[in-house]
Formats: C-alpha cells, sequence, structure tokens
C-alpha cells in the first residue's frame, strides 16, 4: 500500500482495516475479508470503517454487489455510484420512518435536520 501523509496517528485497528483497501471498485474488500484478515468481528470492521470516514475523513465507499464491499473510490464516477447508492439508502430509510410515523417523509427529514443542528449546538 501506498503511504498515506495523515496528520493523525491511526489506532492499530484502523490501519489493519485501512491497509487493506484497494484503490478501485472492482478490488473492494468484502467485511468477511477484512475480519479473516484482521481477526476483527463484523461489527468490529464495520465500526472502524464508519470511525475511517466520518472521524478520519478518509474517502472509502461500498459496494453492495459485483463485487461487494469496501474500496477506496478512484475515479469520479466511482465516488458518483459510492454516494448516490448512499443518498438512495438515506431516502429508503427516511421513507420507513415516515410510514412508520403516518407522515410525510418531507416532515421527517425536516425533523432530522432539526435534530442534526441541535446535536451539532450541543457539542
Amino acid at each position: 500500500m501506498e503511504q498515506l501523509a495523515l496528520d493523525f496517528e491511526l489506532t492499530k485497528e484502523e490501519w489493519a482495516v485501512l491497509s487493506l483497501l484497494r484503490k478501485g471498485r472492482a478490488r473492494a474488500r468484502s467485511v468477511r475479508e477484512l475480519v479473516e484478515a484482521t481477526g476483527m468481528g463484523d461489527v468490529h470492521v464495520r465500526q472502524t470503517v464508519r470511525r475511517l470516514i466520518m472521524e478520519r475523513g478518509m474517502l472509502i465507499g461500498s459496494a453492495v454487489s459485483d463485487p461487494p464491499g469496501y474500496y477506496i473510490p478512484e475515479t469520479p464516477d466511482e465516488v458518483f455510484t459510492a454516494t448516490k447508492s448512499l443518498r438512495h439508502r438515506g431516502i429508503m430509510i427516511l421513507m420507513r420512518a415516515a410510514r412508520l410515523q403516518k407522515s410525510s417523509v418531507d416532515l421527517v427529514f425536516n425533523q432530522a435536520r432539526l435534530e442534526l443542528e441541535e446535536k451539532k449546538v450541543a457539542v
């Protein structure tokens, strides 16, 4: 793996997962592969990937199939495809929440936006 110039130190778990990820959608590594290679549980692997993305700012895409897994997007098209998938999942989750509340997706979205803003202010 090529050297990364980071302004922070990765944890042992973060480094273990990141060092296994490859550039390009076609070289995605499944959670099962990451679990086998690191000895971590699948929930721990997913939490580590989430931390790399959300707290460390790493650009990591995920794919459901062909092959499934995590990868480092190499092209603008790979970034677009990964973000399109995330948007779709987010919308589907909002639709489920709206059904549970017997309300509109717009109302649920606006509620979520307010909750996010409240959380930012509290931090």
